[in-house]
């Protein structure tokens, strides 16, 4: 059997006798503990022993292997010498994801079988199982996915995904932990709670593990359209495009049904994804001009393949603000008493903070791009035009935060005006650079 050799290469790495037989050791020694706290029988101390050890392990441990398989070979630079090798993006993917976490799902197996003998009833098992092996494949392959974007930053820490797996695992604790009480025989039946999803009532735990399910596939798409961006291969942004449209039309069913709701949260979720499609790629100024001569040349396949993802999530908030433009909600324009809700106007300071970036992007120190725009953004949204409004200049506070104007027409020339003088500034930029 021909086995991945990138799956293989990492099972040499993590294998090792010491460590076959430290595993269980140490996992027994705790159980141990735990058993003498039931009473010298399994019970619930030994139950909640192995899940708990069962999420740190897979989420903890499992989120630093998975980033360490990608940044450590970045730091050692033999990543350059891996991209060139002839295995495609997806043997890539599956290898790193499974064969640097081998010893982690030893361990996380170990514990699953000693929750199975601590508890009594085995009614839940089968969807506490699920619900883990998800939740742990989920918080992997995110921590893959966050070391792939690191590598493209040139980044060498992973002290930040450490971080990120400890929330995962405070935020899905208490969610298992409730689940695997449906065990006990006194408790309620697991299906007595609905979803409404388009005014289709769905049983929640089983929405729940649809939803996981489906995060885990768009997170694996993720990882593998990053590696075939490191391994050179040139593709489309239509998963991209995919993807706003899968949440667009999973968020929508779970708001109230009418087109301003619908609207709402089209808008929201393509200004959220605008931004981080703009986050997570690199920019280059030649690509935009290599895309410009793609287009003039009628190439339109290359053309594609150089479009940043960004302008699919921004074009799809075109629709949305002018629908919730003219909608008849007129009482939700006004957050307080001094913000309004201006759906154009957002669209032009969309559009405004993404040219600040990449006004940024474009010179000579790029890894400063985010800091900087962070920085123009608290000095657009918060000092400035609190400076004028503290002095009762209420109309220059608003040509700074045009949500803050007395009308959308006011808000939306303000915006105008800012966005204007943004994109020119880029524009000279991305002349000087190319």
């Amino acid at each position: 059997m021909n086995l991945n050799p990138e799956f293989q290469r990492q099972l040499y790495l993590e294998y090792s006798p010491a460590r076959l037989m430290g595993v269980p050791s140490v996992l027994g020694i705790i159980f141990s503990f735990s058993y003498f706290l039931d009473g010298y029988q399994w019970g619930v101390s030994t139950a909640q022993t192995a899940l708990t050890l069962f999420m740190l392990i897979t989420l903890l441990w499992g989120a630093r292997q998975c980033m360490d398989s990608i940044i450590e070979e970045y730091r050692e630079n033999t990543w350059d010498t891996q991209r060139l090798s002839a295995l495609g993006a997806w043997e890539m993917c599956w290898g790193k994801l499974f064969g640097s976490t081998v010893m982690v799902w030893y361990g996380g197996l170990l514990c699953l079988v000693v929750y199975s003998l601590a508890i009594d009833h085995l009614s839940s098992l089968p969807l506490l199982l699920s619900y883990c092996v998800c939740i742990a494949l989920l918080g992997q392959s995110g921590s893959l996915l966050l070391g792939l974007l690191a590598v493209q930053r040139g980044q060498s820490k992973s002290s930040s995904i450490f971080v990120l797996a400890v929330l995962i695992f405070l935020s899905c604790w208490p969610w298992l932990t409730n689940i695997a009480n449906l065990a006990d025989p006194i408790s309620q039946p697991i299906s007595q709670h609905t979803t409404t999803w388009y005014d289709i009532s769905i049983d929640q735990q089983i929405f729940m593990q649809i939803s996981l399910v489906l995060a885990l596939f768009w997170c694996s798409i993720g990882n593998y359209r990053l590696m075939t961006q490191e391994l050179g291969i040139r593709t489309t942004p239509w998963a991209w495009l995919g993807f706003n449209l899968f949440l667009i039309i999973y968020l929508g069913g779970l708001i109230p049904n009418s087109s301003f709701s619908f609207s709402l949260a089209t808008f929201m979720t393509c200004a959220i994804l605008t931004y981080a499609g703009l986050l997570v790629e690199r920019h280059d100024a030649m690509r935009i001009k290599r895309l410009l001569t793609y287009f003039k040349q009628g190439l339109w396949q290359r053309g594609c393949e150089e479009m940043p993802i960004w302008w699919l999530s921004f074009v799809l908030t075109l629709p949305a603000a002018l629908v919730l433009n003219f909608s008849e909600h007129a009482a939700f324009r006004g957050f307080s008493d001094l913000m309004h809700f201006y759906p154009l106007a957002m669209v032009l300071i969309l559009l405004r903070d993404c040219a600040t970036y990449l006004y940024f992007s474009y010179s000579n120190n790029p890894q400063r791009a985010m800091s900087m725009t962070l920085l123009v953004g608290v000095l657009f949204y918060g000092i400035i035009p609190g400076m004028f409004n503290l002095m009762g200049q209420s109309g220059l506070a608003a040509l700074f935060f045009p949500l803050w104007a007395d009308s959308s027409l006011t808000a939306l020339i303000f915006a105008l005006i800012q966005t204007g003088f943004i994109v020119y500034l880029l524009y000279q930029r991305w002349r000087s650079t190319t």
